[in-house]
């Protein structure tokens, strides 16, 4: 009896483990920005896709490919100052960035994981808080990264220093009364440096 239950659960496990691998021959195709995107089968019949993005329902975090390039920093530095999670990650040899949160509207974890592919930077949002098989497989389906790992984390390093000073400017523009004189010049020391500008 227990020689069955051990084969049993032997059978099931490899089951299981051979469920892990998944075979995207047959999954339709998406263009994201300079890349070309196998889409899962679940995720087919996109609520909205163009260049810049991928989005299968009205709702980005069921599943979207999102070209980030134009918006790197702004990205970036955003999902850096509000992901409770942020983690380093290896998805199929290239390095990324994971990114979770709770949404507490919908009751869900929600994440995004940025990498790159050729020269370019995307972000795949999904549900949950473990990069799935089929996640893994729809980041494998593009070029590979042209970036070393030290030139991966270095650029976005650098967007996100760049945000913190746009913000740092940005934030002292309210701490100006308006007037109507027109512009006037600005410089301020900080723990970002010297600051110094023009505002309206």
């Amino acid at each position: 009896m227990i020689k069955k239950l051990l084969i049993l659960l032997l059978a099931l496990f490899v089951l299981m483990n051979c469920g892990w691998a998944l075979d995207s021959a047959n999954w339709t195709t998406a263009n994201v920005g300079f890349e070309e995107f196998r889409i899962p089968p679940q995720y087919e019949n996109p609520y909205k896709s163009d260049f810049n993005m991928y989005e299968y329902g009205e709702d980005i975090d069921e599943f979207t490919i999102r070209y980030v390039n134009p918006r790197i920093m702004d990205l970036y530095g955003y999902f850096i100052e509000h992901n409770s999670q942020m983690k380093k990650v290896k998805v199929d040899g290239r390095d990324g960035v994971l990114f979770t949160s709770y949404d507490r509207h919908d009751g869900k974890n929600n994440s995004k994981l940025w990498f790159s592919a050729g020269e370019e930077f995307y972000y795949i949002a999904f549900r949950g808080n473990n990069i799935t098989p089929t996640v893994r497989e729809v980041v494998k389906s593009s070029s590979d990264s042209r970036y070393s790992h030290d030139e991966f984390y270095s650029i976005l390093n650098d967007e996100y220093d760049n945000y913190r000073i746009v913000n740092a400017i940005e934030s002292q523009r309210y701490d100006y009364p308006q007037s109507d004189k027109g512009p006037h010049s600005f410089v301020s020391f900080g723990s970002n440096g010297v600051n110094f500008g023009v505002m309206n």
